[in-house]
């Protein structure tokens, strides 16, 4: 068929038309991926994605941020460091990151106070934050410190048994403490804490008359004897006045803050949690799953994975005593179910109380565990308890060794001791999840596997792919 000049003509505007919206078609895709970036992280762990506190970390700055990186122009480092930065500009495009060679601009690595290869200088108008460890739980936690401006204060009450801090750890156990057990001791979470920009230190209300201002919260965690009557004043006098408390108490112990409780409707019950399920998860029957959160609660909106709380007592929520006036509405306080576990599990009456137990010896008979109707009381059972009451914060755990070095890292401990700290300390921006660490989810094969799996892909298909170029060869050649 002949085609006429004009026609000819027609089918290559066409043509060329069609080009030219494909390639504008293009262009625009690629400005807009670069404009509005967009990443899909299909890995099993998604370990090249942020977690969620991260992101709120960088968002928390709306602009002014950057973050200079003080490091060899060649090299593995830059590159990891790109990467890692790279997700924080994914989440907040105004962060501004800047390279620079310590070695060829000496001057400005003398200026920054940098001495290592790596070093992340983080900048929001006057204050600096610096980074030598290149991790997202480094980055972040610099973050939230550049974020919160002032310094708050979480202290600890000390004098009771209660569970050590670092600096103590090597020290004399208190009247009726743990003996020295390190592996109970709150060493880890202090280092959590310390990095996300609070201080931490010890407090012996029986000593000092006036908590100071700059604390933020009290923790009373897990004494093994009572508060003395002018140490119970002093904290309650320190609470009605817009304090925040975290008390965490053990199975049958005294704190002497049950006046206190009872005011809110709050009773600690007496007995350990026993949890058969838990065996499932290699834990004892002493060890109960938490897994029932207050999904509305800032502490626990956002934890998924559940909490062991070795060696734990319930509580009992009651409606607070009436204040007998028309303001009632107005002055009652929040209070909130938590926490809750054992869902198949019951109250245990001990043995012998805790501050009576000598080192290493059972709170309860194992032979004893069983469920009695008569005097156990069924689960599931409330764990976890928060207060709030205009500026006044309380969070009520019947557990303390949940947030120990030996247990911290299990499952969801980390992330529910950390929310819970934030909250009393009004940082509920940066409540989330912890940035995870990063797991090498290698292939292990077993030589016999492994011998497979190289004759069939390094032997196997290259020869079948030979001989079957050899047979379509012949067949060719025999036509």
């Amino acid at each position: 068929m002949k085609m006429s000049r004009s026609t000819r003509l027609n089918l290559r505007l066409q043509s060329f038309s069609t080009g030219l919206i494909l390639l504008l078609i293009l262009g625009l895709l690629a400005y807009a991926s670069h404009r509005y970036p967009v990443r899909w992280d299909w890995t099993a762990t998604h370990r090249h994605s942020l977690a969620e506190q991260s992101i709120k970390a960088v968002k928390a700055f709306a602009k002014g941020l950057s973050a200079t990186v003080y490091v060899q122009e060649q090299g593995e480092q830059r590159a990891l460091l790109a990467a890692l930065l790279e997700k924080y500009r994914a989440a907040n495009p105004d962060l501004l990151i800047r390279f620079v060679d310590p070695d060829l601009d000496p001057a400005a690595a003398r200026k920054a106070d940098v001495a290592m290869y790596g070093t992340v200088v983080l900048r929001a108008g006057e204050k600096t934050e610096k980074v030598t460890e290149t991790t997202e739980e480094s980055v972040t936690n610099a973050l939230i410190r550049l974020a919160k401006g002032s310094t708050k204060t979480v202290r600890f009450v000390s004098g009771h048994g209660e569970h050590l801090l670092p600096e103590r750890a090597d020290a004399a156990p208190d009247k009726g403490g743990r003996a020295g057990q390190e592996r109970l001791s709150y060493s880890k979470v202090a280092a959590l804490l310390k990095g996300e920009g609070y201080q931490v230190a010890t407090i012996n209300l029986a000593e000092m008359e006036k908590i100071p201002e700059e604390t933020v919260a009290i923790v009373l965690a897990g004494p093994r004897t009572s508060l003395l009557p002018i140490e119970v004043e002093r904290l309650q006098r320190w609470w009605e006045a817009g304090g925040r408390i975290l008390l965490m108490v053990d199975p049958n112990t005294r704190t002497g803050m049950e006046e206190l409780l009872k005011s809110y409707g709050i009773t600690l019950l007496d007995g350990m949690v026993i949890d058969p399920v838990a065996r499932l998860f290699g834990g004892g029957m002493t060890t109960p799953l938490v897994n029932q959160y207050d999904g509305d609660h800032p502490i626990t909106s956002g934890l998924q994975a559940a909490s062991f709380f070795p060696e734990a007592r319930g509580l009992r929520l009651e409606e607070p005593p009436a204040s007998g006036a028309d303001e009632r509405a107005k002055s009652q306080p929040t209070v909130v179910r938590l926490l809750s576990g054992a869902e198949r599990g019951w109250v245990k009456a001990m043995t012998k109380p805790a501050g009576e137990l000598k080192q290493d010896e059972a709170p309860l008979d194992a032979s004893v565990l069983e469920f009695n109707a008569a005097t156990d009381q069924k689960g599931p059972i409330l764990l976890g308890v928060t207060v709030q009451k205009e500026k006044k914060r309380m969070v009520v755990v019947g557990n303390s060794n949940f947030a120990a070095d030996a247990y911290v890292g299990f499952s969801g401990n980390t992330d529910l001791f950390l929310n819970m700290v934030r909250w009393l300390a009004e940082d509920e921006n940066f409540i989330a999840i912890k940035p995870k660490e990063v797991v090498d989810s290698g292939l292990m094969l077993s030589q016999n596997s492994g011998v497979v799996l190289f004759v069939g892909l390094v032997l196997g298909v290259p020869l079948a792919l030979l001989v079957t170029g050899v047979l379509i060869w012949r067949k060719r050649r025999l036509r």
